[in-house]
């Protein structure tokens, strides 16, 4: 069996060694990367390596019709392994969306743990078909969910986890908890009530609550909540998701004021989502692909090496693909 990238790659180690990177105000559109922050760049290329190859498999697994549903999150890569890599594990509570691969793996869901869920969730889907002809119960359809690390399974309907982590939130502070609650969505989340609904309740109660918004947009496009009426108390803070390190940092800058006692975050991260396997074309592809641009920075930080890439690829690659065989094997 290869070496578990789990234990080849533990959970990224903060930049500075506590908690919060920086307590000052950051100009998140114009980010610059200090040295201190190259110690951490390689493990998060290698993350975003594993979600972006896990990903591929995922849809390959659906094309092939071994999976019903498989929502890809290439793109989405920076945005998620970033800001996961900040969360306090077994302390803060997440709540991933559909798209949020990249969180839980950073969290702590294994490949394996990943494809099972996947095939397991067909598996109920199939069973709840013959469940109606048969006018009998069925099992719900898997969601996201890892709760020996505190991740709170996703409900079905678009933005209502945005509720539910409001409502832990608040739990945690009526008993004087340390831990931040972190909600993910899509931007289409923005358009439902209950998206205004969680983000208002937060801010009226100052709630240790971070809310992560992925917007897929091109860079000439107007952010999604600018049409949105947001409460004065809420901390809104725009950042390009396709930058691991101005995620990881805009990610830290929100913790520690949500553990402050200051009131909620909302993050939009602006990302550039691509088709599996067909990542951006030419230069627009280079600056909105977040493995490039990861790899830029370790270049630039002196950190990149092309046998220590390809020997990377080959590790991912033959890790995935025997996770994947074996959730096969076991789920079949």
């Amino acid at each position: 069996m290869p070496i578990s990238l789990q234990r080849r790659f533990p959970r990224m180690a903060k930049a500075s060694g506590t908690r919060a990177a920086s307590l000052v105000e950051l100009e998140l559109e114009k980010t610059t990367h200090s040295p201190i922050s190259a110690s951490f760049l390689r493990d998060a290329y290698a993350r975003m390596l594993l979600t972006r190859m896990v990903d591929n498999y995922a849809c390959k697994l659906y094309l092939q019709g071994q999976i019903a549903f498989a929502a890809t999150c290439c793109g989405h890569e920076a945005a998620q392994v970033g800001s996961a890599a900040c969360i306090e594990i077994g302390e803060d509570f997440t709540l991933p969306y559909y798209r949020d691969l990249g969180v839980v793996l950073t969290i702590g869901m294994t490949p394996y743990e990943v494809f099972r869920t996947y095939l397991l969730a067909n598996r109920r889907q199939a069973d709840e078909a013959r469940s109606i002809v048969q006018n009998k119960p069925a099992d719900p359809v898997l969601h996201w969910g890892y709760h020996k690390r505190n991740t709170i399974t996703g409900p079905a309907p678009v933005a209502t986890q945005i509720l539910h982590a409001a409502g832990i939130a608040f739990a945690c502070k009526l008993r004087k908890a340390a831990a931040v609650t972190v909600a993910y969505c899509g931007d289409g989340a923005t358009a439902e009530p209950d998206f205004l609904e969680g983000i208002n309740f937060a801010a009226r109660h100052r709630l240790p609550l971070i809310i992560i918004c992925e917007q897929d947009s091109s860079d000439d496009q107007l952010s999604v909540l600018q049409s949105l009426s947001l409460p004065g108390q809420l901390e809104h803070r725009c950042v390009d998701g396709t930058d691991v390190m101005a995620v990881y940092k805009a990610m830290q800058t929100a913790l520690q004021h949500a553990r402050d006692a200051h009131g909620p975050v909302l993050l939009e991260m602006r990302v550039k989502r691509y088709t599996p396997g067909q990542p951006g074309i030419g230069e627009e592809g280079s600056r909105n692909d977040p493995l490039l641009r990861c790899q830029q920075l370790l270049k630039e930080q002196g950190m990149w090496d092309e046998e220590w890439a390809e020997q990377l690829h080959e590790r991912v690659k033959t890790e995935v693909e025997q996770a994947m065989q074996d959730a096969l094997r076991d789920v079949s």
